[in-house]
């Protein structure tokens, strides 16, 4: 009975411990089960704990901005800033991302509407390519496009593929690597087809160059831009009259190359000037200021801000919303040192606030003819504006925008980069430069004709320089 007892017992404690074996392993399985909503859970509130971060850094960045317009934007009154604020805040905080915060202050400051004014952003990298070639290979050529033709050269880049290949202004490129180009919808798409050809070596350029059809074998390399686009480029139209372009006041230095430059037409035998700003897209205004010296002399433009005094620019944290009065900030002169040209901007108690020095300048005594586009902005109409209002040269081509506000860099706490209007630029006159640039005598260049060799605007000059009444059929 005991044996018995005992066998009983030990299949009881056997059966029970089979039952333990089977829930453990059950136990173990449920890792796919119970624990997971516990890490979704986590993952979730990290997730949210990371939103809150980015929107509270969105917040104080935002924040930042709004403080920085309400203190040195030009126009104290231009908007009511707190309206302006609330408009964009909302989208601003709860942006799910940065390049869709970024979105959002581009919207805002482009909503002051004054073409100057721009959110930049955090500026990227720079990452370098393998082998450290960053540019894609290029002609160094600036073209238009001739419908149901091709490309014309507007402009060859010295020191470039094009300049050695022998490429010249009016040219037309018909042809690439025997691919016709009379159907380009685009100069985008002229960029995409050149630069793929170019990729892969050497190209043939069919050309039509007047009444001759040439083929050009050219291979592309990288070509600066940056650096290319914005120097000043001369030559001589005929014996006594020279031409200058000065494509932007970007680069420190520019206006010292443009007096080497016109030093360079004078020995040459220039006594007259076609300065050609067509398409400048501004710079520098002590640049600006360096290029005027050659032919004025004195205060050429004043600054104005409203609603705030001068020390209120840059001090005060709140903006004033009760005065709407025109301060005189700061002025823009040229002044003589001898054979120097000093180009400043200074405020009415004398402060320096930027200043740019040519050494043995060029002094240009005769006439001059200035052109310009739709395209010349900034400190490319002021300078224009500048020869116009002080007698020193007529204008020839199409009305400019007035795009004329004086811009000032600043960086945010988190590094982000803004360009502001602080400043509004008018005549010493009393005239407002707001109007933009209005020629004398209106002319354009067209595609076709710059084809047959005939730049209008040019030709249009020429005849103002020459004091003829009629137009010459001027080529280049």
């Amino acid at each position: 009975m005991r044996r018995l007892l005992y066998a009983l017992l030990w299949s009881l404690a056997l059966a029970l411990g089979a039952v333990g074996v089977t829930q453990r392993p059950a136990l173990a399985s449920d890792d796919a089960g119970p624990p997971a909503p516990r890490r979704e859970l986590a993952d979730a509130g990290a997730a949210q704990a990371a939103r809150a971060r980015a929107g509270a850094a969105f917040a104080s960045t935002f924040d930042a901005l709004v403080t920085l317009v309400q203190r040195e934007y030009w126009d104290a009154t231009h908007l009511d800033w707190e309206s302006w604020a609330e408009d964009y805040r909302e989208q601003a905080v709860t942006a799910p991302d940065r390049a869709a915060f970024d979105a959002v202050m581009r919207r805002m400051l482009a909503a002051l509407g004054d073409d100057h004014s721009v959110w930049t952003g955090i500026p990227a990298a720079a990452v370098a390519a393998p082998g450290g070639a960053s540019l894609p290979p290029r002609l160094g050529v600036q073209f238009s496009l001739a419908p149901a033709r091709g490309l014309v050269v507007e402009r060859v880049y010295p020191s470039t593929p094009a300049e050695a290949a022998g490429l010249r202004r009016g040219d037309v490129v018909v042809e690439l690597d025997a691919r016709p180009l009379a159907d380009l919808g685009s100069l985008a798409e002229a960029s995409s087809l050149l630069v793929e050809a170019l990729s892969e070596g050497p190209v043939t350029l069919a050309i039509e160059r007047r009444r001759l059809r040439l083929e050009l074998e050219v291979a592309g390399a990288a070509v600066p831009f940056g650096m290319l686009a914005g120097a000043p480029y001369a030559t001589m139209l005929d014996s006594s009259t020279g031409y200058l372009e000065v494509p932007s006041f970007n680069d420190a230095g520019v206006g010292e190359l443009a007096h080497r430059a016109l030093a360079e037409l004078h020995a040459q035998g220039a006594v007259a000037l076609v300065l050609d700003l067509r398409q400048n897209y501004g710079g520098r205004l002590v640049e600006a200021g360096v290029l005027l010296g050659a032919f004025l002399e004195g205060a050429w433009a004043h600054a104005y801000t409203r609603g705030r005094d001068l020390a209120e620019l840059t001090i005060s944290e709140e903006p004033v919303a009760d005065a709407v009065s025109d301060v005189l900030a700061w002025r823009a002169a040229v002044d003589r040192d001898g054979a120097d040209v000093v180009s400043l901007l200074v405020t009415g108690d004398g402060e320096l606030l930027g200043r740019a020095t040519v050494r043995n300048a060029t002094s240009w005594r005769g006439p001059v003819v200035v052109l310009v586009s739709a395209r010349t902005v900034s400190a490319g109409e002021l300078v224009a504006l500048a020869l116009q209002d002080h007698g020193r040269g007529q204008v020839v081509g199409e009305a400019t925008a007035g795009t004329v506000e004086a811009v000032h860099a600043f960086m945010l706490p988190d590094n982000s980069r803004v360009l502001l209007a602080v400043a509004d630029l008018r005549s010493v006159h009393g005239l407002t430069y707001a109007a933009g640039v209005h020629p004398e005598v209106t002319s354009r260049a067209e595609a076709g004709e710059l084809a047959r060799g005939v730049d209008a605007p040019v030709v249009e000059a020429r005849r103002l320089l020459g004091g003829l009444p009629f137009t010459p059929d001027r080529r280049f």
